[in-house]
Protein backbone atom coordinates (compact mmCIF):
# COMPACT_ATOMS: atom_id res chain seq x y z
CA UNK A 1 0.00 0.00 0.00
CA UNK A 2 0.95 3.94 -0.80
CA UNK A 3 2.32 5.81 2.57
CA UNK A 4 0.87 8.91 3.74
CA UNK A 5 3.55 10.80 1.72
CA UNK A 6 2.98 8.97 -1.75
CA UNK A 7 -1.12 9.44 -0.45
CA UNK A 8 -0.88 12.87 -0.17
CA UNK A 9 1.19 13.58 -3.01
CA UNK A 10 -1.76 11.55 -5.15
CA UNK A 11 -4.49 13.58 -3.96
CA UNK A 12 -3.05 17.02 -4.41
CA UNK A 13 -2.66 16.62 -7.83
CA UNK A 14 -6.88 16.55 -8.24
CA UNK A 15 -7.65 20.41 -9.01
CA UNK A 16 -10.27 20.73 -5.82
CA UNK A 17 -10.74 24.22 -6.63
CA UNK A 18 -13.41 23.29 -9.30
CA UNK A 19 -15.66 22.21 -6.29
CA UNK A 20 -15.98 26.00 -5.21
CA UNK A 21 -18.29 26.85 -8.23
CA UNK A 22 -20.63 23.36 -7.22
CA UNK A 23 -23.68 24.80 -5.44
CA UNK A 24 -26.41 23.01 -3.30
CA UNK A 25 -26.67 19.24 -2.55
CA UNK A 26 -23.68 18.18 -5.19
CA UNK A 27 -23.36 14.63 -3.94
CA UNK A 28 -22.97 13.29 -7.92
CA UNK A 29 -20.94 16.61 -9.37
CA UNK A 30 -18.52 15.57 -6.24
CA UNK A 31 -18.51 11.85 -7.80
CA UNK A 32 -18.31 13.47 -11.32
CA UNK A 33 -15.25 15.32 -10.22
CA UNK A 34 -13.35 12.90 -8.60
CA UNK A 35 -13.64 10.53 -11.30
CA UNK A 36 -12.80 12.87 -14.01
CA UNK A 37 -10.05 13.91 -12.12
CA UNK A 38 -8.33 10.35 -11.91
CA UNK A 39 -8.60 9.69 -15.56
CA UNK A 40 -7.65 12.74 -16.63
CA UNK A 41 -3.91 11.56 -14.25
CA UNK A 42 -3.12 9.16 -16.81
CA UNK A 43 -6.29 8.24 -19.13
CA UNK A 44 -4.45 5.12 -20.79
CA UNK A 45 -4.25 3.40 -17.19
CA UNK A 46 -7.15 4.98 -14.95
CA UNK A 47 -10.40 3.51 -15.53
CA UNK A 48 -12.93 3.58 -12.86
CA UNK A 49 -16.71 1.32 -11.95
CA UNK A 50 -19.45 3.73 -11.43
CA UNK A 51 -21.95 1.02 -9.69
CA UNK A 52 -19.11 -0.38 -8.06
CA UNK A 53 -19.11 -4.53 -7.21
CA UNK A 54 -20.16 -5.17 -4.02
CA UNK A 55 -17.61 -6.96 -1.29
CA UNK A 56 -20.53 -9.17 -0.41
CA UNK A 57 -22.72 -10.90 -2.77
CA UNK A 58 -25.83 -11.55 -1.39
CA UNK A 59 -29.46 -12.32 -2.52
CA UNK A 60 -30.97 -9.15 -3.70
CA UNK A 61 -29.57 -6.12 -2.19
CA UNK A 62 -29.45 -7.78 1.12
CA UNK A 63 -26.24 -7.34 3.35
CA UNK A 64 -24.49 -5.57 0.05
CA UNK A 65 -22.52 -2.45 0.68
CA UNK A 66 -20.96 -0.65 -2.35
CA UNK A 67 -18.99 2.59 -2.24
CA UNK A 68 -20.07 5.48 -4.67
CA UNK A 69 -16.91 4.16 -7.33
CA UNK A 70 -14.07 2.14 -7.35
CA UNK A 71 -10.86 3.98 -9.24
CA UNK A 72 -8.60 1.56 -10.89
CA UNK A 73 -5.31 1.44 -12.06
CA UNK A 74 -3.89 -1.00 -15.26
CA UNK A 75 -5.96 -3.89 -14.24
CA UNK A 76 -6.57 -3.46 -10.85
CA UNK A 77 -8.81 -1.82 -8.14
CA UNK A 78 -6.85 1.10 -6.69
CA UNK A 79 -9.22 3.10 -4.69
CA UNK A 80 -12.58 2.99 -3.19
CA UNK A 81 -14.36 6.52 -2.99
CA UNK A 82 -17.00 7.29 -0.48
CA UNK A 83 -18.70 10.50 -1.00
CA UNK A 84 -21.18 11.59 2.31
CA UNK A 85 -23.36 14.32 2.50
CA UNK A 86 -24.76 13.24 5.92
CA UNK A 87 -22.73 13.39 8.97
CA UNK A 88 -24.74 10.58 10.80
CA UNK A 89 -24.01 7.83 8.25
CA UNK A 90 -19.76 8.60 8.30
CA UNK A 91 -19.39 5.21 10.14
CA UNK A 92 -21.67 3.52 7.85
CA UNK A 93 -19.28 4.97 4.82
CA UNK A 94 -16.00 4.25 6.33
CA UNK A 95 -16.95 0.58 7.33
CA UNK A 96 -17.39 0.06 3.70
CA UNK A 97 -14.04 1.58 2.73
CA UNK A 98 -12.69 -1.14 5.41
CA UNK A 99 -14.56 -4.16 4.01
CA UNK A 100 -12.84 -2.94 0.16
CA UNK A 101 -9.47 -3.41 1.55
CA UNK A 102 -10.24 -5.93 3.62
CA UNK A 103 -11.49 -7.74 0.63
CA UNK A 104 -8.02 -8.94 -1.20
CA UNK A 105 -9.34 -12.17 -2.76
CA UNK A 106 -11.37 -10.05 -4.71
CA UNK A 107 -10.15 -6.38 -4.57
CA UNK A 108 -6.38 -7.40 -5.25
CA UNK A 109 -4.68 -4.00 -5.35
CA UNK A 110 -6.13 -1.16 -3.44
CA UNK A 111 -3.74 1.02 -2.13
CA UNK A 112 -6.34 3.35 0.26
CA UNK A 113 -9.47 4.51 0.13
CA UNK A 114 -11.15 7.87 0.11
CA UNK A 115 -13.89 9.55 2.07
CA UNK A 116 -14.93 12.99 0.70
CA UNK A 117 -17.27 14.34 3.94
CA UNK A 118 -19.33 17.75 3.06
CA UNK A 119 -20.29 17.57 6.50
CA UNK A 120 -24.39 18.32 6.32
CA UNK A 121 -26.00 18.70 9.87
CA UNK A 122 -28.05 21.24 12.08
CA UNK A 123 -26.54 23.21 14.72
CA UNK A 124 -23.15 25.19 15.10
CA UNK A 125 -20.96 22.36 12.94
CA UNK A 126 -23.37 22.54 9.95
CA UNK A 127 -20.87 22.74 7.35
CA UNK A 128 -17.92 22.95 9.39
CA UNK A 129 -15.68 19.95 9.67
CA UNK A 130 -16.98 16.68 11.66
CA UNK A 131 -14.18 14.50 11.13
CA UNK A 132 -12.88 14.30 14.46
CA UNK A 133 -14.55 10.81 15.74
CA UNK A 134 -14.14 9.36 12.13
CA UNK A 135 -10.24 10.16 12.74
CA UNK A 136 -10.53 8.13 15.99
CA UNK A 137 -11.91 4.76 14.53
CA UNK A 138 -9.02 4.66 11.77
CA UNK A 139 -6.61 5.27 14.25
CA UNK A 140 -7.82 2.81 16.23
CA UNK A 141 -8.03 0.18 13.59
CA UNK A 142 -4.38 0.96 13.03
CA UNK A 143 -4.15 -1.12 9.70
CA UNK A 144 -6.04 0.73 7.38
CA UNK A 145 -4.62 3.17 4.79
CA UNK A 146 -7.18 6.31 4.40
CA UNK A 147 -7.73 9.24 3.06
CA UNK A 148 -10.21 11.81 4.36
CA UNK A 149 -11.11 14.73 2.42
CA UNK A 150 -13.77 17.10 4.54
CA UNK A 151 -14.82 20.76 2.99
CA UNK A 152 -16.20 23.53 5.35
CA UNK A 153 -18.53 25.80 4.17
CA UNK A 154 -20.20 29.37 4.78
CA UNK A 155 -23.45 31.50 4.04
CA UNK A 156 -23.08 33.08 0.89
CA UNK A 157 -23.92 37.26 0.63
CA UNK A 158 -26.18 36.66 -1.84
CA UNK A 159 -27.63 39.69 -4.16
CA UNK A 160 -30.54 40.07 -6.13
CA UNK A 161 -29.22 38.48 -9.47
CA UNK A 162 -30.80 35.46 -11.10
CA UNK A 163 -28.35 32.57 -9.93
CA UNK A 164 -28.57 34.65 -6.17
CA UNK A 165 -32.36 34.17 -6.31
CA UNK A 166 -32.02 30.86 -7.13
CA UNK A 167 -29.51 29.99 -4.80
CA UNK A 168 -31.74 31.60 -2.13
CA UNK A 169 -34.90 28.45 -3.03
CA UNK A 170 -33.42 26.13 -0.59
CA UNK A 171 -30.56 26.65 2.49
CA UNK A 172 -27.64 24.17 1.57
CA UNK A 173 -27.38 26.08 -1.98
CA UNK A 174 -27.29 29.17 -0.25
CA UNK A 175 -23.95 28.19 1.28
CA UNK A 176 -19.94 28.01 -0.49
CA UNK A 177 -16.78 25.91 0.05
CA UNK A 178 -14.23 28.33 1.71
CA UNK A 179 -11.75 25.45 2.40
CA UNK A 180 -10.89 21.97 1.49
CA UNK A 181 -8.96 20.29 3.81
CA UNK A 182 -7.16 16.58 4.06
CA UNK A 183 -6.31 13.89 6.64
CA UNK A 184 -4.58 10.91 5.83
CA UNK A 185 -3.53 7.78 7.70
CA UNK A 186 -1.32 4.96 6.50
CA UNK A 187 -1.17 1.28 7.81
CA UNK A 188 1.96 1.73 9.82
CA UNK A 189 0.62 4.60 11.55
CA UNK A 190 1.94 7.97 9.45
CA UNK A 191 -0.33 10.73 9.57
CA UNK A 192 -0.36 13.41 6.78
CA UNK A 193 -2.97 16.51 6.96
CA UNK A 194 -3.26 20.04 5.29
CA UNK A 195 -4.99 22.12 3.07
CA UNK A 196 -6.03 21.33 -0.44
CA UNK A 197 -7.99 24.53 -1.04
CA UNK A 198 -9.16 27.56 0.55
CA UNK A 199 -11.18 30.37 -1.03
Amino acid sequence: MLNAEQIEELIKKFEWGFLHNMYGHAHSSIIGFISTQWISLDPNANSLFDGVPSTVIGKGRIGQKNSDILLCREDKPYMPVEVETLVEKYDDKLDTLFDYIDNKPVFDGIEFGLFFMTNRCTGPTKYKHNWDRIKKEVINRKKYSIALVSIVKCKSELSNTCLDSLRKRNDYSSYEITSIDYWIHDKNGKIKEGRLWSK
